[in-house]
């Protein structure tokens, strides 16, 4: 895990100061930035996409989410005429058509979120229209520059890490020295890096224990700002429910729902597929990761296999991905 044994001989006083916390979601630095931490604006995106009101730090009112019903919208999202603006957009300033980036924590940095697809191994069962996406963005290397040859699948995004809450990829504390430049965050490191049109981008469940909702709330919209005005489409998403603090992941959830129907941006209502599952698609073992079937294959689209999490996240996350592709036409 990058940075993870250099911070390990950083005395405590020093970790403190930076805001490390040793996220739930595995062994590596969580930043719990400030609004200082947050990288200067980008380029501003074109007029003729919808953009709410800049987001204020604190500005948060919990009555504004409060009666948003997760169950009240769908697994898989429509896309809208403003989510093909911002594609559109972002082709036409360059961005690769055949990428996308990933952002997240442990449920994102990790080998069973779509990175065997990169590797021919997986069954689509009933979902074989699937093999479409497969096709389009398989082989095509996700980063430019150093040899880098994996595709979007295999590659874990610079913005990507366990331990990560929402703030982290905003934060330059946390860069990838060799690949980001200096006071660059993760989240315009990975644009930079990889020009994607699409970014797959979920946080939250190391949130739910050290995040309130008024700083979730800002560095989300302050995440999709900048992934807007980098060009590129956020695929958003909700997130497993803790078990040990279903409240607190609700609100968050809320707070995830509001920010994509402020921003009429699509939305992949993961919390939603996974209700239905045993354990609600979460490792009994931990309460934190996704479940896996036995036999460690979460590619194989099959009644049986789509009873565990990160099955359901692969499906899903593929069918966002398709209906990003029919909308672009």
């Amino acid at each position: 895990m990058r940075w993870w044994r250099g911070i390990l001989s950083w005395p405590i006083g020093l970790m403190l100061g930076v805001g490390v916390v040793l996220g739930a979601c595995g062994p590596a630095p969580a930043a719990t930035a400030t609004r200082a931490a947050s990288t200067a604006p980008p380029t501003a995106a074109p007029a003729a996409i919808a953009h709410p009101p800049t987001a204020v730090f604190g500005g948060f009112n919990p009555a504004s989410v409060s009666s948003i019903k997760l169950d009240d919208y769908p697994v898989v999202p429509t896309i809208s005429a403003n989510a093909r603006a911002i594609y559109a957009a972002g082709l036409a300033r360059g961005n690769r058509a055949r990428v996308f980036s990933k952002l997240g924590d442990c449920m994102t940095e990790n080998p069973f979120f779509l990175v065997t697809f990169s590797q021919h191994q997986y069954n689509l069962g009933k979902y074989a229209d699937l093999q479409s996406v497969l096709d389009y963005y398989r082989g095509v290397p996700a980063r430019s520059g150093q040899g880098w040859d994996k595709d979007s699948f295999a590659t874990v995004g610079l913005a990507a890490a366990s331990g990560f809450n929402v703030a982290a990829p905003l934060d330059s504390t946390w860069a990838d020295p060799k690949w980001c430049q200096g006071g660059e965050s993760p989240a315009a490191c990975e644009y930079r890096v990889a020009s994607p049109s699409v970014a797959l981008i979920m946080f939250g469940t190391n949130d739910v224990g050290y995040t309130d909702a008024a700083s979730y709330d800002y560095f989300l919209r302050t995440l999709i700002d900048q992934t807007i005005n980098s060009g590129v489409l956020p695929l958003l998403s909700t997130f497993p429910t803790r078990p040990e603090n279903p409240g607190k992941s609700l609100l968050l959830n809320q707070i995830v729902v509001r920010v994509a129907q402020d921003y009429d941006i699509p939305l992949i209502n993961l919390n939603r597929a996974l209700e239905p599952l045993p354990n609600h698609g979460v490792n009994p073992a931990d309460t934190i990761h996704l479940s896996v079937p036995p036999d460690g294959r979460v590619d194989l689209f099959i009644p049986d296999d789509l009873q565990y999490g990160f099955t359901v996240r692969n499906l899903v996350t593929l069918q966002a991905l398709q209906a990003v592709l029919k909308a672009a036409g």
